[in-house]
């Protein structure tokens, strides 16, 4: 009986010898293929997609890509280009553990950049969540001016995980640039100082080659107007319209200035507020955009190749 047991134990280690081996082997093998390129869809970021450990969304280094989450009637916009992410807002409070969730998904364990757009509960919600869990490189904020800082529990937390966190946040001022892997962040806010939250906005536009992203966060007419007399270029291919389409923004002479092929609109299905609002609907339809929602399709991504952008959203209707 004795020997029987020991046969069998041997058998049982030699098999785990073989399979250690042969794990070890290919282990060493995707690793080095990653450099010398023998095989290009053999990598370890493949392996976790094809094993469905990892959802791929891998760009070519040539890409930008521009991806709404959908996060219900809030806001959170994933950027990434040549390997840097950048995300600007993180939803509601419910939204914070999904959020990194898919980030650890995704297998993006540092955020080059982190934009909380203004202290709005929509905006700023899961972005203690995010900071507790994920590297940052720059963390940048909308302050209020002096009296009107808010008093919420949701920017109360966001300020204790920055300072739990370490990380210091940074208040960026119209006409900085941000360098963002082959792209540029332009800041477009910041021409003045506004009591309103929404028009607090930090929005910003994104340079990838020829194509241009300008992100309103929920800033509304006041600001529009400041921009629209600035004398910056407003043109972009693709406008993620303020203050998810109400009627506060998206004045017909702003979106004119703007041209945009394309308008994103994160919104929530059914939401109270009746977002987006058939004003600014109208204003879009008219200048000939392809409007996308949130609420009718899903995470949007929006990829540029430099030249041009094409969009993949989740859901077609």
């Amino acid at each position: 009986m004795k020997k029987h047991t020991s046969k069998r134990y041997s058998l049982v280690k030699s098999v785990i010898a073989v399979v250690l081996s042969l794990f070890l082997w290919v282990s060493g093998f995707i690793t080095i293929n990653e450099t010398a390129g023998w095989i290009p869809e053999l990598t370890w970021n493949n392996l976790y997609v094809w094993t469905g450990l990892r959802e791929d969304i891998s760009l070519d280094d040539s890409e930008f890509r521009l991806t709404v989450l959908d996060v219900g009637n809030a806001d959170c916009l994933l950027l990434q280009n040549k390997g840097r992410f950048a995300l600007v807002d993180a939803g509601e409070n419910d939204d914070g553990d999904d959020i990194v969730s898919f980030l650890k998904r995704v297998g993006i364990t540092h955020l080059d950049y982190v934009i909380a757009t203004h202290p709005d509960a929509d905006h700023i919600g899961g972005m203690d969540e995010v900071i507790e869990n994920v590297e940052i490189g720059t963390f940048m904020m909308s302050y209020m001016p002096e009296g009107y800082t808010p008093t919420t529990r949701v920017y109360e937390d966001l300020l204790t995980a920055l300072i739990e966190n370490d990380v210091t946040p940074v208040e960026p001022a119209f006409g900085e640039s941000y360098p963002f892997g082959d792209a540029y962040i332009d800041i477009f806010s910041g021409l003045s100082d506004h009591t309103d939250t929404n028009e607090q906005s930090i929005v910003c536009r994104v340079r990838f080659g020829r194509t241009r992203f300008l992100l309103m966060g929920d800033a509304g007419k006041e600001v529009e107007d400041e921009l629209l007399g600035s004398g910056v270029d407003l043109h972009a291919d693709v406008l993620k319209v303020g203050h998810h389409g109400s009627r506060t923004s998206s004045t017909e002479s702003f979106v004119k200035a703007v041209s945009p092929e394309v308008a994103l609109i994160p919104c929530g299905l059914d939401n109270r507020y009746n977002h987006p609002h058939e004003e600014t609907l109208k204003t879009l339809r008219k200048m000939n955009c392809q409007v996308y929602r949130s609420d009718f399709h899903g995470d949007i991504a929006v990829i540029s190749d430099g030249e041009a952008v094409t969009v993949e959203p989740e859901r077609v209707m």
